[in-house]
């Protein structure tokens, strides 16, 4: 299980780099780096660096990171000179790492972890150029072609490698590659541990200042014999990761919860004005309609000239030579819009001039004969029929709403006395003091009233008006007619 561990994670990795997680995840850290203080982004760097105790022929020196001036850097903690006595060498090397151990753990006893740094001269390093398919299985690949980069055994040698470029149009990728010979690693290995050092890593970087900072990260132990592959989910690394993390989400997602408290906030008053909106649309038809229905009638009733008016106004147009047999109002719809028109027969000396008489009446147009005249013999009258259309009537001013109200809500008054009736013209009604068959003096007696045979029980029939007299006959039977200058 610990030797797929290893195999499963390089599997993950390519498969994350072949669909651009990785370069997603770069460039998203890269962008929310600078949102983060420095002076955190710099602990948690600097958690994730070991300290370097680097080789050399003459001395080996114990490089610690630190932060100076905002800059994380290594910095030289202890100089151990080499070809002295190995005792004292030995010596020196405990004491260095003891302080190590205690600055970072407090003076408790665990093991100062630490990273080996071999001689530039014990080193064969150089860049590679290979085909972007042999990636998943990078090491595979140089492992079996390793006699052609160095002139050792695969079994006298300890190397590793690093993706450090990639050109997608050629499909090619740059490989970092380096490797030791396994007796000078081990000799390396063997003399930090007897030191009391806990040996994490062997690497090719040497330290000075930021240059092992920005290194590719190459590590010449073998990939079973890492501790820091068993340590990845220690809390020391882990929780600034998850911190960062947890930092950036909240950055990002809080705008987007403010903004959809807004979005909600605004959605509950579009709500409120679309029912406030529709309660007034209702109230407004349910107006429209009470209001329609209301002024039915009215529109109606004053659509034409009443039956009144029309009697009215044929009194007053008809000459005094003329008698009505007949005095008909209908009402008719042709096409979309309703008419009403009035149908008059009787007596004239002159029919042929009624037409204009009608022409000229403001609430008639339209007059037309319905028949030809008829010549009465013996005598010098004519029978007639004649059509005419009523006028349409402007509709009466509309009342506002408010004067309306304020009418209704108006204290009750009493209702208005009936307007007295006309009294009649001595030549329309005889007083009741004076006998039926008789006239006032002075007036003339109305002629006779004739009724034409054929005619229907709702036509109206009266006598002629009286010479000078603006009032109609009145409805009903007329009086008993009367001989010119009976007493």
């Amino acid at each position: 299980m610990e030797s797929a561990s290893p195999n499963l994670w390089q599997r993950i990795r390519g498969a994350s780099r072949r669909v651009g997680l990785t370069a997603f995840w770069r460039w998203w850290v890269g962008e929310l780096a600078p949102l983060i203080p420095i002076q955190l982004r710099n602990a948690v760097r600097r958690r994730r660096l070991r300290p370097v105790l680097a080789f050399d022929t003459d001395a080996a020196v114990l490089w610690v990171p630190g932060v100076a001036n905002s800059v994380l850097a290594y910095k030289e903690a202890a100089r151990i000179v080499l070809p002295a006595d190995p005792a004292a060498a030995a010596m020196a090397g405990r004491a260095a790492i003891d302080a190590l151990a205690r600055s970072a753990h407090g003076g408790g006893a665990k093991q100062a972890r630490v990273a080996v740094a071999l001689p530039a001269d014990q080193i064969l390093r150089k860049t590679i150029t290979l085909p972007a398919a042999v990636e998943a299985n990078l090491a595979q690949v140089l492992a079996y072609d390793l006699d052609r980069h160095t002139p050792f055994k695969p079994d006298e040698v300890y190397f590793d490698t690093a993706v450090v470029g990639r050109d997608p149009v050629k499909k090619e990728i740059r490989v970092d590659w380096a490797a030791a010979l396994r007796t000078v690693v081990d000799q390396m290995r063997r003399r930090a541990e007897s030191w009391g050092a806990a040996v994490v890593a062997v690497t090719p970087d040497l330290p000075s200042g930021t240059a092992l900072i920005a290194g590719t990260g190459l590590n010449l132990l073998p990939a079973a014999e890492r501790p820091e592959a068993s340590s990845r989910g220690r809390w020391e690394v882990w929780l600034p990761i998850v911190l960062i993390v947890a930092t950036a989400l909240v950055a990002t997602a809080l705008p987007i919860w403010q903004k959809r408290g807004y979005v909600i906030a605004l959605m509950q008053l579009a709500n409120q004005g679309r029912m406030q909106a529709d309660a007034s649309s209702a109230l407004r038809e349910q107006l429209d309609r009470l209001t329609g229905d209301y002024n039915f009638a009215l529109q109606k009733k004053y659509a034409f000239p009443s039956a009144l008016q029309s009697l009215e106004d044929v009194t007053r147009l008809l000459p005094d030579d003329t008698w009505l047999t007949q005095f008909e109002m209908k009402s008719a719809v042709k096409g979309k819009e309703p008419h009403r028109e009035i149908l008059v027969r009787g007596e004239s000396a002159n029919a042929g001039r009624l037409i204009s008489l009608f022409e000229e009446s403001k609430l008639f147009e339209q007059a037309a004969p319905r028949s030809p005249t008829t010549k009465i013999q013996p005598g010098p009258g004519e029978i007639f029929d004649v059509g005419a259309q009523l006028k349409p009537l402007p509709p009466p001013p509309l009342v506002q709403l408010a004067m309306a109200a304020r009418q209704d809500t108006a204290p009750a008054v009493a209702a208005p006395a009936a307007p007295a009736p006309i009294p009649p013209t001595p030549s329309a009604v005889a007083p009741e003091s004076e006998k039926p068959g008789t006239v006032p003096p002075g007036a003339t007696a109305p002629a006779k009233s004739t009724e034409m045979p054929g005619d229907g029980p709702q036509a109206a029939r009266t006598g002629p008006p009286a010479q000078g007299s603006g009032v109609p006959a009145p409805a009903g039977p007329p009086p008993a007619p009367v001989a010119k200058g009976s007493p």
